[in-house]
């Protein structure tokens, strides 16, 4: 199996220092992250996330000691699917790194799907849906981990999120970039 490097391009954001993904939304890793976040095929995390790994590590290079934190998905999402995929994939991540991942984020109200909508619908659709967990503190540096960059609102709205509870740098990092 083939994956194909993400663009070089980078994002950045209002509260985001910088994101970047592994690889490139298409072929093999967008079958793979599929069956990762549909057919219940939680097995692909494992191998998917071994080879991300040396990207995380271009990242953590400039992020320092940072802890990787996954996107949380609703409760309810995670009854019916079985797991949080960016749970998996940062847990993978996190032993290939040698980095802690701690479940930091809620995500406190079901939301639309948000791989039809633009960036502008997406930000509204998380507008209020995650926080940060009760009694948790943020950590200094956080690297936030997705399975699928498209418009970078996820990793944004986690971001702001992080820095309205005292948070500092906040990274983003996933699998793969939609171009």
């Amino acid at each position: 199996m083939r994956f194909v490097a993400a663009d070089p391009g980078i994002v950045v954001g209002s509260h985001l220092s910088l994101a970047v993904a592994a690889f490139a939304y298409e072929g093999p890793v967008r079958r793979a992250l599929a069956r990762l976040k549909y057919a219940g095929a939680s097995s692909i995390a494992e191998p998917v996330a071994e080879r991300a790994a040396p990207t995380l590590e271009l990242l953590a290079a400039l992020s320092g000691s940072a802890v990787l934190v996954p996107v949380p998905i609703h409760v309810e999402r995670r009854r019916q699917r079985g797991y949080n995929q960016a749970a998996l994939l940062a847990r993978r991540l996190g032993k290939a790194s040698h980095r802690p991942v701690v479940e930091l984020l809620e995500r406190s109200a079901i939301t639309e799907r948000q791989h039809r909508l633009d960036r502008a619908a997406r930000m509204r659709n998380l507008r209020g849906a995650i926080s940060v967990r009760p009694r948790c503190a943020v950590p200094a540096v956080v690297i936030v981990v997705d399975d699928i960059l498209t418009t970078c609102a996820t990793l944004e709205t986690c971001a702001a999120v992080l820095h309205a509870q005292g948070g500092g740098e906040v990274y983003g990092f996933a699998i793969a970039r939609e171009l």
